[in-house]
């Protein structure tokens, strides 16, 4: 009995198993939930294994599978299903859209929007693809992401400040940067760091640093970027130049989650320039019959100055939370060496923030804090001064047959101070870059705390309170013994600057949200806002000091004590503001905002003005005879006009101002007092600069989201410049300020992201961003051009580069236009080489035998592009980013400098196309188009690979429980193509001219600007 029962139950559990694991074929059809359209190319695969198929173009499919297999349907932006198919022959599948892509948020002024009902430019970076290694500061993680946005790295120096133009620059004198709002509360754009005294008679030591290092880009969630004037209008006499929303990351509800993500990076001089090798000099200085200077070294400069720079960052996160209270509190440090000896930068960053629910969830309440806290060790690198220049023109000009050390005495070869003294306009780079001490310390506290209560389903409101506080130290020193004059010739020099700049903002909003018949649906905004804006400076300098040994700490020992310097300066803002949001059946969709301002930096007869926007969008694919487009998954076409204005004119412009003046001193008794005149005259109706703008845009999306995009045009006008124009004389000021003038820009952008594999283990995205921007100034207050960008360096004082000019874009450059060399390209016989030796450079001539000043070259781009992608397999994941500039142009101010061999006696060192360069040894250098060069670029910006450990359990013993763990490397500038031959054809020297107290901006010069480095990095990301 006992073995039939057994025989029998053996007997049933082969047939079960038998049963189960015969294979069997399972057809169906795979439709679209909402149509019942067919989805031709559904992925089929069978859970845990590689078999698989797709649905044919009818939607139909067939695999062969065991009872127990479970099917997964995945299609590009539809939602996953899976399925067991048990006893089922026909399983027939409607896969719900996926809409993430149209119902995405993103962030607009005062909240926020679906993505599909956005009727302005606004566009969103996805931070956690683009924050892969050594990402300094927030503003890099839009670099090439995002269509019409500019954005320029000043220099290569750690904190080193950054030029952005969202759709062309629109002031010539007042600022062009955008406005930066943070969680909600915008900020002072201008640096917390405090200047220090010049050098040379050149710029202050070094140029002005990134306002946005204090953030951490580790702590931010999203950065959204309003563009056209419809998006922007909200913020009013704010909004011209653009609007950057940067939200920080916020806390979830759940269990305890830790975060740490740590990288080293390395970074090195990713180009050298070609100077004359000691060899070199040695023959150059031999052809020219000189007695110079020549010792028995071979020193390549740059490899003494230029250091391989090792960096390290470490972030740390903590986020939790219940049901009614989220959390995240976070900590980063990053200790960052320049490629430049003795420069670097250290920052300490926080963040915390937190959420409370009260009152039935009817109440929310939230806190945002971020602090930071950057040490900052600067080299003397200023970008414009004349023939004495420092450390960077001391690396080409110093001659390489000269030891970095003296072996007789010890010291370095320091020129001017004394001893080792080889001449008096040429100092020891190496010298300059270790004796020079110039330290800032600053810390930044930006938070705010918000209150939001429901009154009804429809009806809220909410208060923000916000502060910014800032507060920066600098003390700078050089010794007696340093080869820069401030040392020498004053017998060593000390300074201490403090900077303190403080911002407070309340603001009340309430909003009304409805949903009629289920296709009328509304939202009304309206809000006020008040924020008031301080700053305080001090500064004190000392010369003349005993010893060195003290440095900066003790300005006392100076017997040469300077007259301080101190200022405060008081803004304030308040505004009224309004947005209606209307849409009909999510198709037909209408958004109108409103803005009054009242600013205390505008004249008397101008405190208020008044910035309206609109903007319409159809989304043409909710149409009927758009309905069986199975391809289509959404397209809208949206157009906005609106005005935005600029406040950003500076304190007091309006106001009568006096200032010290070396014109009326008076002698009582044995004392010399300076009396004051006015430096500027009151003006009542001064006011914003005002931008109107147009919008056209499409957005798209085809093939259930495997490519979706959009396509802009604009143009906008700004009018009421702020001018400073002459007066009549006499006058108690040489110019006045006023709005006059007018700037336009037109342009067009594409973006595009598409999918283009997408076969489970091996995923593929690809993205492209292209940008044109035509810039044209259209009046200068009735004149005919402004002259600006101060060409640097020996014998070159008091030229200009460029010139604005009506009819011509920002940036054009006019000067002479050179022809050739004579003997060589230009015979001798031309009127251009009379009286010229052979060699010499010749210059196109007008019939009077003068030199033709014309225009010679553009600083603006014709076309600006980005290329993404993002390769994953299995554990493995890949990204290319590439980025690129077409129809740019630089001034080469460096190769102007050092190609002219006029001064080869005073033993300095040249660029080696010095060598072959047949301009006759006296010829001085000449601004001229042979110097303006092409800087289009294509530049590798980021290649990263890297590896996900899925499987964790092997580290838990270790480091605890570990849900994630991730390993990369970076590669950031690791290849520009290009034919410029400088350091980068990408930068933005501080060569501004200035009429009155009113600067003339400049860009697309190059002049001994900080390189920026190539860097490697490897990172680990854990997650606990």
């Amino acid at each position: 009995m006992l073995r039939r029962i057994l025989l029998s139950a053996v007997v049933v559990l082969v047939t079960a198993g038998l049963a189960y694991g015969q294979e069997k074929t399972v057809t169906g059809t795979v439709t679209d939930a909402d149509s019942a359209f067919p989805l031709p190319g559904v992925n089929i695969a069978v859970k845990g294994t590689m078999t698989g198929t797709a649905t044919g173009i009818d939607g139909t499919y067939s695999i062969r599978v065991s009872p127990g297999a479970v099917l997964v349907y995945s299609f590009v932006g539809y939602l996953p299903q899976e399925v067991t198919v048990g006893d089922q022959n026909v399983i027939n599948i409607a896969l719900a859209e996926d809409v993430a892509l149209l119902s995405e948020v993103v962030v607009v002024g005062y909240g926020t929007q679906r993505k599909a009902d956005v009727t302005g430019a606004v566009s969103n970076v996805k931070v956690s693809e683009a924050n892969v290694g050594l990402v300094q500061s927030p503003e890099q993680l839009i670099q090439g992401r995002v269509s019409g946005v500019r954005i320029i790295q000043n220099d290569g120096d750690p904190g080193a400040g950054v030029t952005i133009r969202v759709r062309g620059g629109t002031s010539i004198s007042a600022s062009n940067d955008p406005l930066y709002v943070i969680d909600g509360v915008p900020i002072d754009n201008s640096s917390s760091q405090p200047g220090t005294f010049s050098i040379e008679g050149g710029d202050e030591n070094n140029g002005p640093r990134n306002p946005l290092s204090f953030l951490n880009p580790s702590d931010i969630e999203s950065i959204d970027i309003l563009k056209d004037a419809s998006a922007a209008a909200i913020y009013g006499s704010r909004g011209a130049n653009g609007v950057i929303l940067i939200t920080t990351k916020k806390g979830r509800s759940g269990q305890l989650t830790v975060n740490y993500s740590g990288r080293v990076a390395s970074s090195s001089l990713r180009k050298k320039l070609d100077l004359l090798s000691a060899s070199e000099y040695r023959q150059f200085v031999s052809d020219f019959g000189l007695n110079n200077d020549l010792g028995g070294s071979n020193t390549d400069w740059q490899d003494e100055v230029f250091q391989s720079a090792t960096s390290h960052e470490h972030n740390l996160s903590f986020s939790g939370g219940t049901e009614s209270t989220s959390y995240r509190a976070s900590v980063g440090y990053r200790d960052q060496e320049g490629i430049v000896i003795n420069s670097g930068q250290e920052r300490v960053t926080s963040n915390l923030s937190a959420t409370h629910n009260a009152l039935d969830d009817k109440l929310k309440l939230a806190v945002n804090l971020n602090g930071s806290f950057v040490n900052d060790n600067l080299t003397p690198t200023t970008e414009t001064n004349g023939f004495e220049s420092t450390l960077l023109g001391n690396v080409i000009k110093f001659n390489p047959t000269l030891p970095v050390d003296d072996t007789d005495d010890g010291c370095l070869f320091d020129v001017g101070s004394g001893f080792c003294e080889v001449g008096t306009s040429v100092r020891n780079p190496v010298a300059i870059a270790e004796q020079v001490q110039d330290l800032a310390k600053t810390t930044r506290i930006l938070g705010n705390i918000t209150a939001d209560y429901s009154f009804t389903n429809e009806l809220s409101g909410k208060v923000n309170v916000g502060l910014d506080r800032s507060s920066g130290v600098r003390r700078t020193f050089i010794p007696k013994t340093s080869p820069l004059p401030p040392g020498v010739s004053e017998n060593g020099t000390a300074a201490q600057n403090s900077l303190d700049r403080g911002s407070r903002l309340v603001e009340v909003t309430g909003q009304y949200n409805s949903i009629l018949d289920d296709r009328h649906s509304i939202n009304v905004l309206g809000g006020y806002s008040w924020q008031d804006f301080t700053s305080e400076s001090f500064g004190v300098e000392t010369r003349d000091f005993v010893t060195d040994a003290v440095s900066f700490n003790n300005l006392n020992l100076g017997a040469n004590f300077q007259k301080p310097v101190s200022d405060k300066q008081v803004s304030k803002l308040i505004s009224f503001f309004g947005r209606v949001n209307y849409g009909y059946d999510s198709k037909y969709l209408l958004t109108a905002t409103i803005r009054r301002d009242g600013s205390s930096r505008f004249g008397a007869d101008e405190k208020w003005g008044v910035f309206p926007s609109a903007s319409v969008a159809w989304r043409l694919s909710r149409e009927n005879f758009l309905a069986n487009v199975d391809w289509l998954d959404d397209l809208k076409i949206r157009v906005g006009w609106g005005i935005t204005g600029s406040q950003e004119i500076g304190n007091l412009l309006s106001q009568p101002t006096f200032a010290p003046s070396n014109d009326f001193i008076a002698i009582i008794g044995e004392n010399e007092v300076v009396g004051v005149a006015p430096n500027n005259v009151p003006n009542a109706s001064l006011k914003w600069e005002e931008t109107t703008a147009t919008n056209v845009g499409l957005d798209f999306a085809f093939w259930n989201g495997r490519v979706d995009g959009s396509l802009e045009w604009y143009t906008k006008s700004t009018t009421d410049l702020l001018t400073a124009v002459p007066n009549a004389q006499p006058a108690a000021v040489e110019v006045s300020i006023i709005n006059a003038g007018e700037m336009k820009n037109t342009g067009f952008e594409l973006t595009l992201n598409s999918v283009a594999i997408d076969r489970g283990d091996l995923t593929l995205n690809v993205g492209a961003t292209l940008a044109s921007n035509k810039n044209e100034i259209r009046d200068l207050a009735g004149r005919e051009e402004i002259a600006t960008g101060r060409v640097s360096g020996a014998g070159l004082s008091g030229i200009n580069a460029q010139i604005l000019t009506p009819g011509e874009p920002f940036g054009t450059f006019k000067g002479a236009v050179f022809r050739g060399f004579c003997g060589e390209e230009v015979a001798m016989s031309d009127q251009s080489c009379s009286g010229l030796s052979e060699g010499a450079q010749a210059f196109e001539l007008d019939t009077e035998g003068n030199r033709v000043l014309g225009i010679i070259g553009d600083a603006q781009p014709s076309l600006e592009y980005g290329l993404s992608a993002n390769l994953t397999y299995k554990d493995f994941d890949f990204s290319l980013f590439l980025r690129g500039v077409s129809g740019a142009e630089l001034f080469n101010n460096t190769a102007l400098e050092y190609t002219a061999k006029n001064l080869v006696n005073t033993n300095i060192n040249f660029l080696s196309d010095a060598a072959s360069d047949p301009t006759p040894l006296a010829e001085a250098p000449v601004f001229s188009s042979r110097w303006i060069q092409d800087a289009s670029f294509l530049r590798a910006e980021n290649i990263t690979l890297g590896y996900t450990f899925n499987n964790v359990t092997s580290l838990n013993s270790v480091f605890g429980t570990i849900s994630r763990a991730r390993i990369y490397v970076t590669a950031q500038n690791l290849f520009v193509l290009t034919s410029y031959d400088g350091w980068d054809p990408e930068v933005n020297t501080a060569a501004a001219a200035s009429i009155g107290n009113i600067p003339i901006t400049a860009i697309g010069i190059d002049y001994l600007n900080y390189p920026r480095p190539r860097t490697f990095t490897f990172g680990i990301d854990l997650t606990f």
